[in-house]
């Protein structure tokens, strides 16, 4: 058994054998940065103060070979080999707090739109997330459709047959129940040093954090390519219309896919990744929605040879505990 020591916190935590450094500190109800937990995004990328770990497979856009090699690692991919010392980037120690709700309904057919109002307000930039313990044992982790310096802090939650969580939304919690979140987590889009346009890609629920950078954007370019499989999916259709007719700035498109192609690079995805303007391409490009779709929108996206801006990924992973 190996020990896993976290600095920052001033926590001990004993590891069982073959778990990673991230699942033992979520575990141990330890606030630690993340987001995909798949090594796709480097939202946990950390510094190994000491000991070692065997690094499973993750992208070379998380964590490249110089950054390996000065040290870093992905808590998400690390699972130590002796006792480990690790510490996260931020030097803030996210706590947990209480928010009450103030809004619930379905807001489509399988999504319900969730805002809660924290005792005290809680800082967050669009693209990141929040964990919320909708009862005990039962925590889920959504991406915040708020903008930026917002009192209340809005979800959109996809609604899962059987879903523990999902039975929750439509069944138990009622407005005024007090529910548990701590964060905000993850990738932050339209960050203070950020420049160039923002192009997003969204699909499903994937299309809340896009409603925050929206509402947060201090005038940056915004184009959206918004896909859903079909057109009465398009769930913030409206919204993102009006936006687009009342601010040049932003721009809209949305594809309606039908079924799910079995050649990606003749999907609609594909071909309108391949008709982006490469100015387009130069600044944050963030895409979220269901691993799949992530994951081919960020290979399309990448193989563009005028790309010079970064790629942010918001992978939509269904909990592991979701159906259970």
């Amino acid at each position: 058994m190996t020990t896993l020591r976290l600095p920052q916190c001033q926590s001990r935590i004993e590891m069982t054998e073959g778990q990673t450094v991230l699942e033992a500190a979520l575990e141990a109800s330890v606030p630690f940065p993340h987001s995909c937990r798949s090594g796709r995004c480097g939202a946990c990328k950390s510094q190994l103060l000491s000991g070692e770990v065997m690094m499973l497979h993750h992208s070379p856009f998380a964590l490249d070979a110089s950054e390996r090699a000065a040290g870093n690692i992905l808590a998400c991919r690390a699972v130590p080999l002796t006792n480990v010392a690790v510490a996260w980037a931020d030097d803030q120690v996210v706590a947990g707090a209480q928010a009450r709700i103030v809004a619930l309904y379905a807001m489509a057919p399988d999504i319900y739109r969730l805002v809660l109002r924290p005792d005290e307000p809680i800082a967050f930039s669009p693209g990141q997330f929040f964990q919320i313990e909708l009862a005990p044992g039962i925590t889920r982790s959504y991406s915040v459709a708020s903008g930026q310096g917002a009192s209340h802090l809005e979800f959109h939650i996809r609604a899962i047959a059987g879903g523990r969580a999902s039975g929750l939304l439509a069944e138990e919690l009622e407005l005024s129940d007090v529910v548990r979140i701590s964060g905000a987590f993850g990738n932050a889009v339209g960050a203070d040093n950020a420049t160039g346009p923002i192009l997003a890609i969204a699909a499903s629920t994937g299309h809340a954090p896009v409603q925050s950078i929206l509402k947060s954007n201090d005038g940056r370019r915004v184009h959206l390519l918004s896909f859903a499989r079909q057109p009465e999916s398009f769930y913030l259709n409206g919204l993102f219309t009006q936006a687009a007719k009342a601010e040049t700035r932003f721009t809209y498109q949305a594809f309606a896919t039908g079924a799910v192609a079995r050649n990606v690079s003749a999907s609609p995805l594909a071909e309108a990744i391949r008709q982006l303007d490469c100015g387009l391409l130069s600044g944050q490009i963030y895409i979220a929605g269901p691993p799949g779709f992530v994951d081919a929108a960020a290979e399309l996206v990448s193989a563009r040879h005028c790309l010079t801006g970064d790629i942010l990924t918001d992978r939509f992973e269904l909990s592991a505990a979701a159906a259970a």
